[in-house]
């Protein structure tokens, strides 16, 4: 058995325009629904999935039975239980991890990278935030 858990980071709630993360009250999503599915490399059909659900501290933990060693696996986002935050942020809809014993890690527990849902209308103060933080490196803070 292997035990799928989000990262340090929990699922968090995103600002439309301000894509930083939020830890302020509703800045955690409880009760998001996060689907694990498995693929096969050389077909691409889908070979399994278990479900889970984020907890009031935004994180959630999925036991997954089996090998997965010859398939791709993808946390995903499935629903938002936030009326005016159920959009997925691109680029945070989906995470890749490696569910298999035969890789050199001793722990049966694996990590997804942060997922979250952003919301229909941005925070106030948001857009000074988005300037304290660069996306690029290249950017010029102001």
């Amino acid at each position: 058995m292997i035990l799928l858990a989000s990262d340090s980071d929990p699922l968090k709630l995103h600002g439309p325009s301000a894509p930083v993360l939020l830890n302020n009250e509703r800045g955690f999503s409880l009760g998001a629904k996060v689907r694990l599915e498995c693929r096969s490399r050389t077909t691409g059909a889908k070979t399994c999935s278990f479900d889970g659900v984020t907890d009031r501290s935004g994180t959630y933990n999925i036991l997954v039975a089996d090998e997965h060693e010859h398939e791709t696996c993808e946390a995903v986002l499935v629903s938002s239980p936030v009326k005016g935050c159920a959009e997925t942020l691109e680029g945070r809809e989906r995470a890749r991890v490696f569910l298999t014993n035969n890789n050199g890690i001793a722990s049966t527990k694996r990590f997804a990278n942060s997922l979250g849902f952003q919301r229909d209308i941005a925070l106030a103060g948001c857009a000074q935030l988005l300037k304290m933080y660069p996306q690029y490196e290249n950017e010029v803070q102001v």
